[in-house]
């Protein structure tokens, strides 16, 4: 009987259509620096960030149909505690806690059901964050 409620919660949450995220870390300096060069229009990738503290942030990057880059933590302010993040359909960006949608470009945006964006910014083909930035979104996660 607990396989089962276990195996239904795994499927209500996602299961197996949940994000594969990419694990990254910072340099000596606190930076984390991702390639984007080959991330293409309307598309998004879901990162998770963990420091020599065992601070976990899960992060999103999207580049929308413009090829304007965007970056946001995989949570929302309205429901992070239920800890069910985000998820691209097409050239949107889906809540997976109450399904709202927005259009990749309105990531910045931010609050309530959409994702919370952080600062960022670009030196070529290069993502730059810094360290402190992405552990202001710690709270999300912990």
């Amino acid at each position: 009987v607990s396989g089962l409620v276990l195996g239904a919660q795994f499927l209500y949450e996602g299961g197996l259509t949940r994000p594969k995220y990419q694990r990254v870390a910072s340099d000596r300096q606190g930076v984390v620096r991702l390639d984007v060069a080959d991330l293409a229009p309307s598309r998004v990738r879901f990162f998770r960030f963990i420091n020599s503290g065992n601070q976990e942030v899960k992060f999103l990057v999207a580049r929308d149909a413009e090829g304007g880059l965007h970056t946001a933590f995989d949570a929302s302010e309205n429901d992070f505690k239920m800890r069910r993040g985000f998820r691209q359909d097409g050239d949107w960006i889906v809540n997976n806690k109450c399904e709202t949608s927005c259009r990749l470009e309105e990531i910045s945006q931010g609050g309530g059901c959409r994702p919370v964006p952080f600062r960022h910014r670009v030196d070529g083909a290069t993502l730059v964050i810094a360290e402190q930035e992405l552990l202001e979104g710690w709270r999300y996660f912990r």
